[in-house]
């Protein structure tokens, strides 16, 4: 793959209008790796895995997958994918376009273009989306009374195709690689015209927010367009396999063999993606909750308490990132291991580069990105992080000294006028 084809172009790779694999119909993700994905692939060659000349592909483990880009970045570079997020979205979002190297039959409906026009052209519904994520009346409502995340013929759309996704596999019409390949274009479509900034924690408080910026997308009708999927590998077997487990019972689970690379991504911050894409969980599970009134203490947004506490993630946690972080790391049975983290996370660079400095050799990769914001008018006083990929060779003699390490982070958040305050302790070496 021509390394420059791996460089996001936000213009060129939108989401909703390209047709190149690796950035069609992207949901917009929080933490998501689409300007990195160029360092990313530059880590694997550092490896020696990319471009392999041995009969078998190597095998690439995306621990923490998400919106699936990076696993998509090692489908097209000729990787076996192993592919694994706890969140059930995930699980929908990529298990067809991961595993197929064609569309999926879908024999029963005629064809996979054929399931997205009968569900394109079904008439409305008013089911649970519309009843829970609309107001009672799209010119007239109330921010405290009613949640504004669909427009209600939206939200009609969705409770259409939704139930009949879900009568399709009842009746057996579908399997489940198919069910992934309707549901993924539903939970970007659906994501598209949500009244929120891509996040579901809330919604704008009217309809496109203060400044109406996206108005134009939000009132859009929500239609479904298909997949696309990676034509490199062998069409009778899966390319790629999907699992949907916290990434310690994994790495438990593969133990027993290495693996040439394995990716890790963990959650940065406080915020669980559970509640952050809670809108997306909703459909994708579609056990259709009974939720309290907007008005009701603790659930505006309609985030299901059980859920938020059946499933945190230690990473949200800066009291017990740092332990799950070095249990993961002692577990995994891979001879290289990739790190994506942030300066701007919860586990201190000097601990995660000492727990990696356990493994093997390490190779640092960094690049200044804008810190995140859910409103562009909104400034920030830390306007920079910088990102970087640890590159660790577990079959190598541990080094460079940690003191070594550290310097380089701090050069080059130095180098891209990143604000290096909260680090200072462990980043000022001279």
């Amino acid at each position: 793959m021509n390394p420059e084809a791996s460089v996001y172009h936000k213009r060129r790779h939108a989401a909703r209008t390209t047709d190149e694999y690796l950035f069609h119909q992207l949901v917009p993700y929080l933490g998501n790796k689409r300007r990195l994905l160029h360092l990313i692939l530059e880590a694997l060659e550092i490896t020696g895995t990319l471009n392999s000349k041995k009969k078998n592909p190597p095998i690439f483990a995306d621990f923490f997958a998400g919106s699936g880009v990076v696993s998509r970045l090692a489908r097209q570079n000729g990787y076996r994918v192993i592919a694994n997020d706890w969140e059930p979205y995930s699980h929908a979002l990529n298990n067809a376009i991961l595993a197929c190297v064609d569309a999926p039959a879908f024999k029963e409906l005629g064809g996979y273009q054929k399931a997205i026009d009968y569900l394109n052209r079904l008439p409305e519904v008013k089911g649970w989306v519309t009843h829970n994520l609309c107001p009672r009346n799209d010119d007239v409502y109330d921010p405290a009374r009613d949640r504004l995340f669909f427009k209600r013929r939206n939200g009609m759309r969705i409770d259409a195709i939704r139930q009949q996704i879900a009568t399709w596999q009842a009746q057996g019409a579908i399997n489940d690689v198919e069910m992934s390949a309707l549901l993924a274009p539903l939970l970007y479509s659906a994501s598209f015209v949500s009244n929120t900034s891509g996040v579901f924690k809330s919604f704008h408080q009217g309809w496109g927010g203060r400044t109406q910026t996206a108005l134009e997308r939000i009132e859009s009708l929500l239609w479904l367009t298909p997949s696309r999927f990676c034509e490199i590998g062998d069409a009778k077997r899966p390319a790629a396999e999907m699992w949907c487990v916290d990434a310690q019972h994994l790495a438990n689970q593969m133990s027993g063999f290495e693996v040439d690379v394995a990716y890790l991504d963990p959650p940065y911050n406080q915020h669980a993606y559970s509640s952050n894409y809670h809108v997306l969980n909703a459909l994708t599970l579609w056990d259709q909750a009974d939720l309290p009134t907007p008005d009701t203490k603790g659930f505006k947004s309609g985030i299901d308490r059980a859920w938020r506490k059946e499933r945190p993630s230690p990473y949200n946690s800066s009291k017990h990132a740092k332990d799950a972080y070095e249990k993961l790391l002692e577990t995994i049975n891979a001879r290289y291991i990739l790190t994506s983290y942030s300066t701007d996370g919860n586990i201190e660079p000097k601990d995660l580069l000492t727990a990696n400095l356990k493994r093997g050799k390490v190779t640092l990769l960094t690049q200044d990105v804008p810190r995140y914001r859910v409103s562009k008018q909104r400034q920030s006083e830390r306007a920079r992080v910088l990102e970087f990929i640890v590159i660790t060779d577990t079959h190598a003699k541990s080094g460079p000294p940690l003191r070594q390490l550290l310097g380089q982070l701090y050069h080059f958040a130095e180098l891209g006028g990143v604000d290096t305050t909260g680090n200072s302790t462990q980043l000022a070496l001279w």
